[in-house]
C-alpha cells in the first residue's frame, strides 16, 4: 500500500547514541575510521608537523600534537559513521529534481 502524495513520511525511530557508537567502533567500521584517520593524519602531520620532527627536540608537548593530530581525524570520522548509523532507520531523502547522468 502506497502512502499518498504530499503525505509526510512516517518518523523512523532510529537508533541510540549508544548503539550507533559501539557499531562505528566494532569491525569494518573500526577499519574505515582507522584508515581515514591515518591518511588524512599523515597529511596534517606533513604539513604542520614534518619541519618541527626534523629540526627540534622531540618534546612531550610535540609528541601530544603528533598523537591529536592522528586521534582528531579518527573521532571525526568515528563519529560522523555514528550519525549515520543513528540515523539508518530514517526514510532516505529524495532529490528535488532529475539526476544528471549524461557522460560528456
Amino acid at each position: 500500500m502506497s502512502r499518498p502524495e504530499g503525505e509526510p513520511r512516517p518518523e523512523s525511530p532510529g537508533v541510540t547514541w549508544s548503539a550507533a557508537l559501539h557499531g562505528a567502533v566494532r569491525g569494518r567500521a573500526l577499519g574505515q575510521t582507522t584508515t581515514a584517520a591515518l591518511t588524512v593524519g599523515s597529511i596534517l602531520f606533513m604539513v604542520n608537523l614534518y619541519s618541527q620532527l626534523v629540526d627540534g627536540p622531540l618534546t612531550w608537548a610535540f609528541t601530544l600534537r603528533v598523537v591529536l593530530t592522528f586521534l582528531v581525524p579518527w573521532l571525526n570520522a568515528t563519529l560522523g559513521l555514528a550519525i549515520g548509523l543513528r540515523k539508518a532507520g530514517a526514510p532516505p531523502r529524495h532529490r528535488s529534481g532529475p539526476a544528471d547522468t549524461t557522460t560528456p
